[in-house]
C-alpha cells in the first residue's frame, strides 16, 4: 500500500502520522511525505534605482531561501515519522520525501497522477485559515483526484471506535465505493453505517433503493459489518451530527462529486460543509 502524506509543516500535521502507520502496520508499504512551496515571488522595484533588475534578483534569492527552508522542514518531518515507526518496532514501512516548487494544489494533483497511491492523507482546517492544504483546498482536492482522500480535522481528539458513517444518495458507484471502503478499513474491523438523508417528503422510494443496495452485501461477513439507515430530516447538518453522536462515529465518508459546481454532494443540497461541521476525519472517494 502506498500513501501520500501532504504536510504544511504545522505541528498539527503530526497527527497524520498515526493514521498512516496504522494503515500500513500489518501489510507494510510506503509513505511519501509531500510538500509544495510557491516558487514565484513578485516584488515591486519602485524603491530601487533604474537599471537594477530588482525583481529578478530578489525573486531568485528568495526562492533559493524558500527551497532551503522547505527542504530542512520536510527532512525534519520525515525524521519524526521514521522515529515514530521505529519506536513502535514496525517492519516493512518505508518513507521517502517529495518536495516541489509550484502551485500546491496543481503539484499535488500531478504527484498523485504520477505515483497512483492507494490513499492521500492530509490535514483539514476550518474556514478563514490560510495556508497550504487548508479549508477550501482540502475540499477542492478531493474532487480532482482519483484516489481516496482521508482528511483529518485540526485538533481532532482521537477515540477508540470502529464506527463509520457512509452517506449515500444511491448513485451508480455506491456499491463499488462501499466495497472499497470496507476493504480499506477491514484491518480495523469496521461497522459501517450506510446512511441516506430523506430531505423531501415525497422521497418514498428511498427505502426501496436502500433495500436494493443492501442486497449487494449479503455474505455473512458483510451482513454483520454493514448496516443501512434511511433518516427523515429537514436539516442535514443536525441529522448527521445526531447520528454520529448516537453511534459514536469516528469516521465519515462519501463520494466527492466532481460535477458539483455549488459544493453540494447530493442533489437535495447536502453539502461538504455539513460533513466538515462534524469535526470528524473524512474519507472521500471519487466517482468512477
Amino acid at each position: 500500500m502506498k500513501i501520500i502524506l501532504s504536510t504544511d509543516f504545522s505541528s498539527e500535521n503530526d497527527m497524520l502520522f498515526p493514521y498512516a502507520i496504522d494503515l500500513l502496520r500489518n501489510g507494510g508499504g510506503e509513505i511519501i511525505v509531500f510538500h509544495a512551496y510557491m516558487d514565484q515571488v513578485v516584488l515591486g522595484d519602485s524603491v530601487f534605482p533604474g537599471g537594477i533588475d530588482s525583481d529578478a534578483f530578489f525573486n531568485r534569492e528568495l526562492i533559493i531561501e524558500m527551497e532551503k527552508h522547505a527542504d530542512s522542514l520536510i527532512r525534519d518531518t520525515v525524521q519524526r515519522l521514521e522515529d515514530m515507526i521505529n519506536r513502535q518496532q514496525i517492519k516493512g514501512i518505508s518513507v521517502r520525501l517529495m518536495l516541489k516548487g509550484g502551485d500546491p494544489e496543481m503539484e499535488l494533483v500531478h504527484m498523485i497522477d504520477n505515483e497512483q497511491p492507494d490513499l492521500l492523507l492530509m490535514g483539514m482546517r476550518g474556514k478563514g485559515r490560510k495556508g497550504f492544504l487548508e479549508g477550501s483546498m482540502s475540499k477542492s482536492i478531493m474532487t480532482k483526484v482519483n484516489v481516496p482522500v482521508l482528511s483529518i480535522p485540526e485538533g481532532y481528539q482521537w477515540s477508540t471506535s470502529s464506527q463509520v458513517m457512509y452517506a449515500t444518495n444511491f448513485g451508480q458507484d455506491e456499491e463499488k465505493v462501499i466495497h472499497k471502503l470496507y476493504s480499506l478499513l477491514k484491518p480495523f474491523n469496521p461497522l459501517i453505517h450506510v446512511v441516506h438523508l430523506q430531505m423531501k417528503d415525497n422521497d418514498e422510494s428511498a427505502a426501496e433503493k436502500m433495500e436494493a443496495l443492501g442486497k449487494h452485501f449479503q455474505t455473512k461477513e458483510l451482513r454483520q459489518q454493514i448496516r443501512f439507515h434511511c433518516i427523515r430530516t429537514t436539516t442535514a447538518q443536525e441529522a448527521l451530527q445526531l447520528f454520529c453522536e448516537q453511534h459514536h462515529v469516528s469516521l465519515a465518508s462519501f463520494i466527492a462529486n466532481k460535477r458539483s459546481l455549488w459544493d453540494y454532494i447530493f442533489k437535495d443540497k447536502v453539502g461538504k460543509d455539513d460533513f466538515y461541521s462534524l469535526n470528524l476525519p473524512l474519507l472521500t472517494f471519487s466517482a468512477e
